[in-house]
């Protein structure tokens, strides 16, 4: 007879058990890769925007990592019934986790969906009208992308299989570029994992949930209020999703569709406010939840203080100074830029004692052996793959020092978006729209560069966007708290990424050439990814024939934005008393805030009142139902999603855009 689960509270052996992880489980996350990667791309190219459905990759916890988790709790319930041993530990299920989440988020937005179509759109392009051949196809490295154009018309056509010939040398140079990316950013988490984990103790608040839900004896699951908050938030995506597929079911608007106040602000100058919809989304009120009041407070109040400059602006007449669209007053977008700036260099300052301290122990002047080759293995690899990056660029025909600064921006961009998660936590994540692309050629003009610099540089805007969403690097430094909460082997885990990077990366790019052979890229496939192929050689076009010029306003409004973040990281440091995170203003001046604002509104009221009113032992009994409303919106949005690359013609309501 099967042995019945036991409720009972787990013994000291028994914990200790549930931190080995055996090979096994390595072996199932690698294994796992390969299918998430292609439900990724069916998802978000086939479904696309059109029939709907979730963004698997691009929440603070990916909505497709997390769902293969909460299978494979499901599945230790049945196994655990059949025999205890053939059951996964608690340690095995976040190594698993944490590799998917690490690896699988780069094939989609920001990643392969912007790469893959951005190899094939100055040939495909092309025309009399635009000039495009004469104007840089000189400029091209000829193993950037397939020199036969009719691979790359199929490409966009559709209905045949990858001409895997014409791949292989782009496929094997750019997975190759992509790799050394994500070696550079987890080495960075490596030499900061000591410092934000150990020493300064950030919260992690997007590490909860999965640590919970993997709780040996089904804890966390045992508890009613979760599955209240699950069971709201699971029936009200089902619901919407089925109103999508039988117009007659009237719809529940979360998504701020309908309800929008910039609609209702047509006078001048309140106009200037733009969209401003009200969101009502179930995860980011849970998440809103996890975070500390003086966070989501920010987050929300900097929001209205961004709008309130666009009224000002607009009243006294000069919001349409400047050369249009993100570079005009009040100059949001830099103001953002120069937070994101600042919030990398006070990090590396708080830290600079800890980071000489680790150039101490790789020098052999303390620390322990362990330590020691710890520190070596994350400099080398750091060196190793930045030296690579560079290399790539210089070979491409890009100068050392303009490919060093466009790097040296972009990671300077991850870190502070890994910080932000790291601290604050977030639904999602934009950075400023002066993104490093726009810093280097708008900000400090074109003129500098050469137009095969430029050239090189529209290749690179994967991974010089202000699109952040699907960014590893916040996932690898989750990857490591989790594994320091339950602790794991971090060689192991660390292995476990590394590896599965290797499996991922070409495993994505040539997932992408399939699905979009087969639909075609300007057929059945989803528009805005092949838009977003494009639209860096449309820049790059306008750049060649006008070049820029630099402007002292951007300039002027970075310095600001990066000002700011530091009075404000002072204010806190020394005047406890405000309310006050500089994160709120980074985070406020990006997109990050447009559909989160409420939420974070919501989330702050209620835990506020909880906590005044009726104390830290409240707020602790109704953290499960948050949990549930996270649980529950990433369920359906998993499952439905799920079944729609199944079902033809079946609609799913987005969970998270």
């Amino acid at each position: 007879m099967a042995e019945k689960i036991s409720l009972a509270k787990p013994s000291l052996k028994e914990l200790a058990e549930e931190k080995e992880v055996r090979s096994r489980a390595m072996v199932v996350a690698w294994l796992l890769i390969p299918p998430l990667v292609m439900w990724i791309h069916h998802a978000e190219i086939r479904l696309g925007g059109l029939r709907g459905h979730t963004a698997l990759a691009n929440t603070a916890l990916p909505v497709g990592a997390f769902f293969v988790l909460c299978m494979l709790v499901l599945l230790n319930g049945i196994l655990a019934r059949l025999n205890p041993n053939w059951r996964f530990r608690q340690g095995e299920l976040i190594l698993i986790y944490a590799v998917l989440a690490s690896t699988s988020v780069i094939a989609s937005s920001g990643g392969m969906h912007f790469l893959v179509p951005a190899l094939t759109a100055p040939i495909y392009y092309a025309s009399p009208v635009n000039n495009w051949q004469e104007l840089f196809w000189s400029y091209i490295p000829s193993w950037f992308a397939p020199q036969d154009k009719e691979a790359i018309r199929m490409f966009y056509i559709g209905g045949t299989s990858v001409p895997l010939i014409h791949w292989i040398l782009p496929m094997a140079v750019w997975s190759a570029f992509t790799i050394a990316v994500m070696m550079f950013t987890l080495s960075l988490c490596i030499l900061f994992k000591r410092q934000w984990i150990e020493r300064e103790r950030l919260t992690f608040p997007t590490v909860v949930l999965p640590i919970e839900l993997t709780k040996p004896r089904f804890e966390a699951l045992c508890n009613r209020s979760l599955w209240l908050g699950f069971t709201l938030a699971f029936t009200l995506g089902t619901w919407n999703t089925l109103s999508m597929n039988c117009p007659s079911l009237p719809m529940i608007d979360v998504r701020g569709t309908l309800w929008d106040i910039g609609r209702y602000l047509t006078d001048r100058p309140w106009n200037a406010i733009g969209s401003m919809p009200m969101t009502f989304y179930p995860f980011i009120i849970g998440i809103g939840y996890l975070l500390s009041l003086e966070v989501t407070f920010s987050c929300w109040l900097f929001y209205f203080v961004t709008k309130l400059e666009s009224v000002i602006c607009e009243a006294v007449g000069i919001s349409q100074l400047g050369r249009g669209g993100i570079s005009r007053y009040p100059y949001i977008a830099h103001q953002g830029a120069g937070a994101f700036l600042a919030i990398a260099v006070l990090s590396v300052w708080i830290g600079r004692a800890y980071l000489a301290q680790t150039l101490k122990v790789a020098f052999g002047r303390s620390g322990t052996a362990h330590e020691r080759r710890t520190v070596i293995t994350a400099l080398a690899m750091s060196v190793l793959s930045f030296s690579f990056l560079i290399l790539f660029a210089r070979v491409a025909g890009m100068r050392t020092l303009v490919a060093a600064l466009l790097f040296a921006l972009s990671f300077t961009y991850m870190l502070s978006a890994t910080r932000l998660r790291a601290e604050a936590g977030n639904a999602w994540l934009f950075g400023p729209h002066a993104d490093p692309y726009t810093i280097v050629t708008t900000t400090l003009g074109t003129n500098a560069l050469t137009p095969r610099e430029l050239t090189i540089m529209a290749y690179l805007r994967n991974i010089a966007s202000f699109d952040l969403r699907c960014l590893p690097m916040p996932h690898q430094m989750d990857a490591l708290k989790m594994a320091d909460i339950a602790n794991l082997s971090q060689s192991k885990l660390l292995w476990g990424i590394v590896i599965g990077a290797f499996i991922c990366v070409p495993t994505a790019f040539y997932g992408a050439l399939s699905v979009w052979y087969k639909l075609g890229a300007a057929g059945k496939a989803d528009v805005w990814r092949v838009y977003m192929g494009r639209e860096p050689f449309m820049m790059l076009e306008s750049f060649l024939r006008q070049p820029v010029l630099p402007d002292l306003r951007e300039t002027l409004a970075i310095a600001i934005g990066f000002a700011a973040t530091c009075m404000l990281t002072f204010a806190r440091a020394h005047m406890l008393s405000i309310p006050i995170h500089p994160f709120g203003y980074a985070v406020a001046n990006t997109a990050t805030m447009h559909k989160v604002w409420l939420p974070f509104m919501i989330s702050w009221a209620f835990k506020g009142v909880l906590l005044r009113y009726f104390g830290t032992a409240a707020y602790r009994r109704a953290l499960p139902f948050f949990l549930g409303l996270i649980l529950g919106d990433f369920a359906h949005g998993g499952l439905w999603t799920l079944v729609g690359c199944f079902v033809p013609n079946m609609r799913v309501y987005p969970m998270n855009w």
